[in-house]
This record gives C-alpha cells, structure tokens and sequence, in this order.
C-alpha cells in the first residue's frame, strides 16, 4: 500500500490522527490534570469544608481517560479491518498506537477512579480543623519585625 493508498482510509487521515493523539495522550493528560488540581486545592478544601471541586474535576477527567480508551478501540477496529500487507508501516504504527491509546485510557481511568474513592473513604481535614495558627499558601507570611529597645 502506498503513502497515498494508505492515507486515504479514515484511520490514517488527518482527523484520525488527532484521533490517534487523542487516545495516546488523553488518559495520561487526564490524570495529571486530576491529580494537579487535586494537590493544589487541598488548602482551599480544608478552608471551605467541601472537597466538591476536586471531584467534580476528578469525574470529567475520568470521562476523558474513557473517552480516550474508547477512541482508540474505535481507531483500532477501523484499523483492523485494513487489508495487511507485509512492511505496511503505517498501519502497523497506527495499530500499535492505537493498542496503547486503549492500554493507557483503561489504565488511567481505573488511576482516577482510586483516586476519586479514595477521597471518599480516607478522613479529610474536617477531623482535623484548621486553628488560626496554620499557615495559609494564598497570603504572604507575617514576619516579625524587631522592636528597637530603648
């Protein structure tokens, strides 16, 4: 199969290509926007009593990882249905990627599932509360500053 042949399937186009980066990059991207806003909100949760934020992210990021693993399923099965030929790189390649879109979008997605759980079963900051004395990350430290003496 040709360059030219082989581009013309759905699969190997320029929109199943973004497709194809989609399904390697989605679930991955998705975890770590996940576990990013997760690590940066812990404050603000402790402050406001409420870990709603976080998981509301941590649900879409979940639907993107799947979304991903689905895409390349989809991609993959398109795929398989392209006559083989032998040393055709381009398919093989899109297949492989395709392979691990699904590997990592499954992976990933199971990740922030345990991730999501485990905000649920393990106790947060409410048994702990926050006394006056706890540092705040948003405002600048007070230093103090030396009285003169005299």
């Amino acid at each position: 199969m040709s360059p030219r042949e082989s581009s013309e399937h759905p699969a190997l186009s320029r929109r199943g290509s973004a497709g194809l980066w989609f399904a390697v990059v989605g679930g991955p991207a998705a975890w770590f926007v996940s576990l990013t806003v997760s690590y940066f909100a812990v404050h603000e949760v402790c402050r406001h009593h409420s870990a709603l934020a976080p998981r509301i992210v941590s649900v879409v990021a979940f639907a993107v990882a799947v979304a991903a693993a689905i895409g390349g399923r989809g991609i993959w099965r398109q795929i398989a249905a392209v006559e083989r030929r032998e040393g055709d790189r381009p398919v093989e390649r899109t297949r492989f990627l395709a392979q691990i879109g699904v590997l990592g979008g499954t992976v990933f997605s199971l990740i922030i599932l345990l991730q999501v759980v485990a905000t649920l079963l393990l106790p947060s900051c409410r048994e702990r509360p926050r006394t006056p004395e706890s540092p705040d990350v948003l405002a600048p430290p007070v230093l103090h500053q030396p009285t003169s003496g005299t």
